[in-house]
């Protein structure tokens, strides 16, 4: 097995290497493709100094030398990627011994399966950093994990609908390169949520099984700079409407089982109209909630058609 890591790089000349040098100590990597996505630090000169003291280290850039964002450097990644295996890996943080070891396994032993999903874990860099991360309501479990076993043909309803059964990361995804003709490209349109609407759409139309779910395979960094801690509140809204909008719509377009189209739908309409109707459960305001599901629906459809 043979795998492409992929590392979007933006000021993380702190950290860059270590998550360079984890990747490179897996021996099933065969590339590591870092994308500067036109960083202000001494990023681009560290992943340099990293193409040339590997040969599997190779260093991109967006064309026009601008910063695009995440979802654009991840895209360019997986044009650029050689190898049949795709992962991803934060430029903040870093892989563990043994990283894709039963992952591997597992996507060798069933060829039908399009990917392996497993825990990663949390590296708090300082207490403040701790601090924040527990006041932003993310608490102090350190795993980032779903916590029981679930048939691949019902992960997407199950993330979908059951919160509490939990999630997955960036890191300790690993992925057949095919499984981005069903799904497409990361959606570059997001500022935020960009990774969760991919990992939806894989499950959605792919199989994806459960590897390491209680050991981490990787680790993610949580500091001052982090995405998360700064940007809390644009978090929370892009949890809700840009990310149901965008999934329907990827949906009808690409003609998901009505079922699951279905179901993002009324993610959507409840996200939209929940905050307007507040607390009020009568039958006026229950029909007018419907009312309103049925235009958006329409208005949807003839903004976005096939």
């Amino acid at each position: 097995m043979q795998i492409s890591v992929i590392i979007p790089v933006y000021n993380a000349a702190k950290y860059v290497r270590q998550a360079v040098e984890s990747a490179l100590s897996q021996p099933e990597v065969a590339e590591i493709i870092l994308i500067d996505d036109a960083s202000s630090d001494n990023s681009f000169n560290i992943c340099q100094e990293l193409a040339n003291e590997s040969p599997i280290v190779k260093l991109f850039c967006h064309s026009d030398q601008k910063n695009h964002g995440a979802s654009a450097s991840r895209n360019v990644g997986i044009q650029k990627a050689n190898c049949d295996y795709i992962a991803f890996l934060d430029a903040d943080d870093f892989y563990l011994p043994g990283r894709f070891k039963l992952a591997g396994e597992q996507l060798t032993k069933y060829p039908e399966i399009d990917g392996v999903y497993e825990a990663v874990g949390t590296y708090f860099e300082d207490e403040n950093s701790k601090n924040t991360w527990i006041s932003i309501g993310r608490g102090d479990n350190k795993l980032t994990t779903i916590n029981e076993i679930i048939n691949p043909e019902l992960l997407f309803e199950t993330l979908l609908l059951n919160k509490e059964v939990g999630w997955f990361h960036a890191n300790g995804l690993l992925v057949r390169k095919t499984i981005f003709n069903l799904t497409g490209y990361f959606d570059e349109n997001l500022e935020f949520s960009e990774d969760i609407v991919m990992w939806f759409k894989m499950a959605a139309v792919g199989k994806l099984l459960p590897g390491s779910l209680e050991i981490p395979v990787a680790m993610r960094r949580v500091h001052s700079h982090n995405h998360v801690t700064r940007f809390h509140e644009k978090l929370v809204y892009y949890s809700n409407l840009p990310r149901w909008e965008t999934l329907f719509i990827w949906g009808y377009k690409n003609g998901l089982e009505s079922r699951k189209l279905a179901l993002l739908f009324r993610q959507y309409a409840d996200s939209l109209t929940n905050q307007s109707l507040g607390e009020k459960n009568d039958l006026i305001h229950k029909n007018f909630y419907n009312l309103r599901k049925f235009i958006v629906m329409m208005l949807l459809i003839i903004k976005y058609p096939k």
